[in-house]
């Protein structure tokens, strides 16, 4: 079972692999022009780096190449060096004005969502933060029962349908109410 989940993840993620991996190396060498920039930025945008995040990669290669000779080896360092930077940094999060902040958490099956609600709701549980996860997945009941027991570890309440009521289906907008009312009584800062 999780041979073929693993799988699944890998080739999910094989074509922004292969995007990261040629970012730095279609520079050949020689002088970084602003078509250099240019191939740069479509080149992080399609790797989902993010628009602000290729903004900064840019105007920093900007900054240190631009009109410039360089080798590739030393282009390739110097991006690697500016993505390792980006991922070290802790994104902010704007949080609501009135509680809750509520964060929705989408995407296709088998990229991750579940264990980035985990790791997002343990860096805000260590922030001081209190958490509420809801568990809305419509297609993968295991993905409710391993936000269960992460939410267990993380020392965060959890709120999801119940399965006999719902005959092992899950009605998201339902779980996702409940779980905001839940948070509104409590006080609770942040709904994933």
């Amino acid at each position: 079972m999780f041979g073929g989940l693993f799988k699944k993840i890998k080739e999910s993620l094989a074509k922004t692999r292969q995007v990261f991996s040629s970012i730095a190396r279609f520079f050949s060498g020689g002088r970084v022009t602003e078509e250099t920039l240019q191939q740069l930025e479509a080149r992080l945008i399609q790797a989902d780096v993010g628009v602000h995040a290729t903004t900064a990669i840019v105007e920093s290669v900007r900054q240190a190449f631009l009109n410039k000779e360089v080798q590739p080896a030393e282009f390739e360092s110097f991006l690697r060096t500016e993505l390792k930077k980006l991922m070290a940094t802790r994104a902010g999060l704007t949080f609501a004005p009135t509680k809750p902040t509520v964060i929705l958490v989408a995407r296709i099956n088998g990229s991750g969502k579940t264990t980035s609600i985990a790791k997002l709701a343990y860096m805000l549980k260590e922030d001081g933060k209190s958490v509420l996860l809801a568990a809305s997945d419509t297609f993968r009941a295991a993905a409710v029962n391993q936000l269960s027991i992460w939410s267990e570890r993380i020392g965060c309440d959890i709120v999801k349908a119940p399965q006999s009521a719902t005959g092992g289906k899950v009605d998201p907008a339902s779980v996702a109410h409940d779980a905001c009312e839940r948070a509104k009584a409590k006080g609770v800062d942040v709904v994933i």
